[in-house]
């Protein structure tokens, strides 16, 4: 019977791949992600800048010398560890695939970024952010939602240039937009995001993320516009006290910060190999004037 090679890099970097693809919307965030080592409790800072005005220059109150438009920070504790666990016998790596592992790799790799993005969301409430902008159908929800969404936040002097800030939606709510006309005839100029690749792409200057784990339960939040500032995010690697006693920890990290560990453990008694992948990081809410949020009924 063959004996299958178990590389341990490759088989994180499996997950890290669907582990990064799942958490595609923390760009829409105030990130402080690294491969520093970190602990639980560790605090983090993430700085962000508040709104900068203009004036005119006069030597006495408005020089060169003149404070204004500061960088504010978060101060971030990373109190949040996420991990999922799974288990290999020998009788299942003697008649498994390399190909069966990176399935299994990947599997674990979006449950994680699912359940972190979860507890991102969970900050989305009326307490951090006020009261809903639109409460409707999600069958409601068009082109017309968004630019109101938009122009609430441009009200409260959020910068709304192409680039700044997000739009986040449920899945029920994207394919509504999928089929508004105004989306799908973007095609007839060269846009081929919503007709050929079922994406919203950049809509009214905001780039678009779709998610199906929105809070629903106490919120009924089914999209909502951000500002980067809105939310802040840290990230860091959590490493094993005593890695020796592993048969494997890896340290997972993508070019964006996203990071996450990996452990390996055999239970000879049983025949059972044991792993981990785990995440640790820290949210907080940030510029709560830069977030407007819609809702169902």
């Amino acid at each position: 019977m063959a004996t299958l090679s178990f590389n341990d890099t490759i088989f994180a970097q499996e997950a890290l791949k669907a582990f990064t693809a799942k958490l595609a919307p923390l760009r829409a965030f105030s990130r402080n992600l690294n491969s520093d080592a970190g602990k639980v409790g560790d605090t983090i800072i993430v700085p962000f800048i508040s709104a900068a005005t203009a004036t005119t220059f006069n030597a006495t109150t408005a020089n060169y010398q003149t404070a204004g438009g500061a960088v504010t920070h978060n101060t971030l504790s990373l109190n949040q560890h996420n991990i999922v666990n799974f288990d290999i016998s020998d009788l299942q790596t003697a008649n498994s695939s390399a190909a069966r592992f990176d399935d299994l790799a990947a599997q674990a790799g979006r449950a994680l970024g699912d359940k972190v993005l979860q507890n991102i969301w969970k900050l989305i409430t009326t307490t951090n952010f006020g009261s809903a902008t639109i409460t409707t159908l999600e069958a409601n929800y068009t082109l017309a939602s968004l630019i109101s969404m938009r122009t609430t936040l441009a009200g409260r002097n959020v910068d709304v240039d192409p680039g700044v800030c997000s739009f986040i939606y449920n899945t029920v709510v994207g394919g509504t937009l999928l089929g508004t006309a105004n989306v799908l005839n973007a095609y007839q100029i060269g846009d081929s995001q919503a007709a050929r690749q079922g994406t919203l792409g950049r809509l009214i200057g905001f780039d678009t993320y779709e998610t199906n784990i929105l809070p629903t339960a106490a919120t009924s939040l089914v999209a909502f516009a951000a500002h980067s500032d809105a939310i802040s995010v840290a990230m860091r690697y959590l490493m094993p006290l005593a890695a020796s006693e592993y048969l494997a920890t890896e340290m997972a990290v993508d070019p964006s910060g996203i990071v996450m560990g990996y452990r390996r453990s055999y239970d000879v008694a049983t025949g059972i190999m044991y792993g981990a992948f785990e995440c640790l990081y820290g949210t907080a809410t940030g510029l709560t004037l830069g977030l407007v949020h819609g809702t169902k009924p």
